[in-house]
């Protein structure tokens, strides 16, 4: 597990028990609470118009928003971004006092993965953090011509937000590339402190201590901001934000520091909280959504059929206690094992506003045979043609080619967590495929069918199993049962229904 997010845990457990014992009054949140009759939202942005995070469209007109500590505006926010937005809300709109954005980590990368064909996920590092970008799950910030997924490479100076998986890995939700290095060497690095250099696991100006890995160095009164760390004294086991100018590998001297807070609001405050669960065991122990401690105990789960598990990406809702807990009345899955990709066959918009609708896709010529995806107001909408920039479900035409994750919901139907446009109506897609991977709901070689779609294969089909290893179709047949998840991929687009590749996915 990663140095930083251990530390997190337990420094947070170690509290939770004792808060638990007392019953003491509510701490100080990220954001200033609201006295429990407001809401504070912390997740992705999903969409524009205003802007919607965690399902709900929040109004920003009266709202103060700041990016990475700098006053901006709501055209400085970008899809991916993990905000945490301050308002009221009514069903699924809002009114948005405030609107915080502040990335994880900024700096050059190093030790970065190699691109090779049919690879889906690079990981690299930056000042200490592991980074891993995913090719439809990151969003790439377009700012800088030709930065994506493809090109992205060692020493590209980059700001990173995402969620931090149990070993504390940050799976990256938005990357932005600010510059190159050597050239650019401003940098920034959130986390625990530890070898304060100073008396008593302390450090102040003239001394220095350590965020994962990276040796900080405290500089003199007129180079080293300390306004936001109480007392000017940084302290081993404080969880800090440093700012500040890269002299090498593994040192930085900081120009900022400031002590931040790892949950969110205040006793009595509705909070949702977005991101990867970390510290699970079961239902009944308190376990952490994006570092928000998080008691489900009588909680409401979306679908009834979700298992909840480490790395799961979920929203969690309900109220903050006194310790600091939000106790959740709901948490719903925000991820899902469903990936489809295709070409659209059809369009319905039933709430332009809240991108509610259904997408149909092409899967297969033959019969035909399509599967329907609904999406709603959580939906994340990313136009990688740059044809519109946000995109919405009414920008979405019959023809062109997405890619889309999901869950299966109570009702069977498929709920879009995302949705990527790749190809435009009359693109030439002769280098693309047909993707879906869900749940198998028979299964009898040589046919396979998933989510209402048939595919069969034949000899030229490879197989593979969980551990992505050759294995034959009877071996392969044989692992398959009702729900068992399984990958088919077929070259042609629309596909004719043969499956040119089928894997074993977990």
């Amino acid at each position: 597990m990663n140095t930083i997010w251990k530390l997190i845990l337990v420094a947070l457990s170690a509290a939770l028990v004792a808060l638990s014992g007392c019953g003491g009054g509510g701490g100080s949140g990220t954001v200033a609470g609201i006295g429990g009759t407001g809401k504070i939202a912390s997740g992705t942005i999903t969409g524009f118009g205003s802007i919607f995070v965690n399902g709900v469209e929040y109004n920003t007109d009266s709202a103060s928003i700041a990016v990475d500590d700098s006053s901006a505006t709501e055209s400085d926010l970008r899809v991916g971004m993990v905000v945490t937005v301050t308002g009221t809300v009514s069903d699924s709109t809002g009114n948005a006092s405030s609107v915080v954005y502040d990335n994880e980590v900024e700096g050059p990368v190093t030790g970065i993965t190699a691109l090779a064909t049919g690879v889906t996920s690079r990981s690299f590092t930056v000042l200490g953090t592991d980074v891993v970008v995913d090719a439809t799950g990151t969003i790439f910030d377009n700012g800088t011509p030709g930065f994506s997924f493809d090109t992205i490479d060692n020493n590209d100076v980059v700001e990173v937000s995402g969620f931090f998986d149990a070993l504390g890995v940050l799976q990256a939700t938005y990357i932005e590339k600010t510059g190159e290095f050597p050239g650019t060497t401003d940098v920034q690095l959130k986390g625990t402190v530890t070898g304060a250099t100073g008396a008593g696991g302390t450090a102040t100006f003239g001394e220095s201590f350590t965020v994962n890995g990276i040796t900080v160095n405290i500089l003199d009164v007129n180079s080293t901001d300390l306004s936001d760390v109480p007392g000017g004294l940084v302290t081993d086991g404080m969880f800090v934000e440093v700012k500040g100018l890269w002299v090498n590998a593994n040192t930085v001297d900081a120009s900022r520091i400031e002590e931040e807070d790892t949950t969110l609001g205040d006793d009595g405050d509705d909070v949702s909280v977005e991101g990867l669960v970390s510290g699970f065991t079961n239902l009944g122990a308190i376990f952490f959504v994006n570092g928000q401690p998080v008691d489900a105990a009588t909680a409401t789960l979306e679908p009834g059929t979700l298992q909840l598990a480490n790395d799961l990406r979920v929203e969690a809702e309900g109220t903050i206690n006194s310790s600091g807990v939000l106790i959740a009345e709901k948490i719903e899955s925000r991820g899902g094992d469903v990936e489809v990709q295709a070409q659209v066959n059809g369009i319905e918009v039933t709430n332009t506003s809240l991108n509610e609708g259904n997408i149909t896709l092409l899967l297969v010529v033959q019969g035909p045979q399509t599967l329907t995806v609904q999406t709603n107001s959580r939906t994340q909408f990313d136009d990688k043609t740059d044809t519109v920039d946000p995109m919405r479900l009414a920008d979405i035409a019959v023809g062109d080619y997405l890619e889309i994750r999901g869950f299966v919901d109570d009702g069977g139907a498929v709920v879009a967590s995302e949705v990527r446009r790749d190809g435009l109506d009359g693109d030439d897609l002769s280098g693309e495929d047909v993707i879906l991977q869900g749940p198998v709901s028979s299964a009898i070689e040589p046919s396979i069918t998933i989510l209402g779609v048939t595919f069969s294969t034949d000899a030229s089909t490879e197989f593979e199993n969980l551990l992505e290893q050759p294995i034959s179709s009877s071996e392969f047949y044989g692992f398959l049962g009702i729900g068992t998840l399984v990958k088919l991929k077929d070259d042609s687009v629309p596909g004719d229904g043969i499956a040119d590749e089928a894997s074993l996915e977990d």
